[in-house]
C-alpha cells in the first residue's frame, strides 16, 4: 500500500516470491521460516490476483483495501494454504500430515476420490477444519439439455414460461371470502 501511495506501482507475485526468500536471510523476518513457503507464495499470488482484477475493465471488483471489519476481527476466522508440491500433503490412518505442521489428526467424511491438489486450514467456530481440493475428471454428461426455457414472474399468473406453460395465481382471499 505504501508503495502504491509512493510512485503508483506494485510487486506482482515474481518481485514478491523474490522478495519473501531474501527477508528469510535477516533475524526479525525469522518468523518467515516456521510456515511453509508455499503457504506465502500462495498468499502472494492471491493478491496478484485481486490486484490485477481490481484494474481489469469490465468486472466489479474494486481495488483492495485490507481492511478487515469488526465482525471479521470477533469471527477468528483464520486460514492458510498448502499447495501438495511433491506429495506433501498426505492422509495416512485417521491423520492428515502438512508440511511444516507435522501429523494432524482428522474425521475424514468421505473416502478420497484421488490426488490430493491444496489443502486448506482454517479456523472455523472454534474448531480447525482442513478442506482438501481434489481434481476428478468427468467421464460424460449427466443429461443433455435438448432446449432452453426461461421463466418470468407474471401479475395474472403466477408463473410464465417461455414455452407456453404457466401456474395460474392461487386466490384464497376469493375462495374464503364467504367464511
Amino acid at each position: 500500500m505504501r508503495r502504491y501511495q509512493y510512485n503508483k506501482t506494485f510487486l506482482f507475485y515474481n518481485e514478491m516470491a523474490a522478495l519473501i526468500r531474501d527477508l528469510k536471510k535477516f533475524e526479525e523476518f525469522s518468523w518467515l521460516k516456521a510456515f511453509d513457503s508455499a503457504a506465502s507464495q500462495q498468499v502472494a499470488r492471491d493478491l496478484e490476483t485481486a490486484l490485477k482484477n481490481s484494474f481489469t475493465e469490465g468486472r466489479l471488483q474494486q481495488f483492495p483495501t485490507f481492511k478487515i471489519s469488526f465482525k471479521q476481527k470477533k469471527l477468528h476466522n483464520d486460514s492458510f494454504r498448502c499447495v501438495n508440491n511433491s506429495n506433501c500433503i498426505r492422509v495416512e490412518k485417521c491423520a492428515i500430515g502438512i508440511p511444516k505442521i507435522g501429523k494432524v489428526a482428522i474425521v475424514l467424511h468421505r473416502k478420497l476420490a484421488s490426488k490430493i491438489k491444496t489443502a486448506t486450514v482454517q479456523m472455523r467456530h472454534g474448531k480447525w477444519e482442513v478442506l482438501l481440493t481434489q481434481e476428478v475428471e468427468c467421464k460424460a454428461a449427466k443429461r443433455v439439455l435438448s432446449s432452453i426455457v426461461g421463466y418470468d414472474i407474471h401479475s395474472q399468473h403466477t408463473v410464465v414460461g417461455s414455452n407456453g406453460w404457466y401456474v395460474k395465481t392461487r386466490k384464497p382471499l376469493k375462495k374464503h371470502q364467504q367464511n
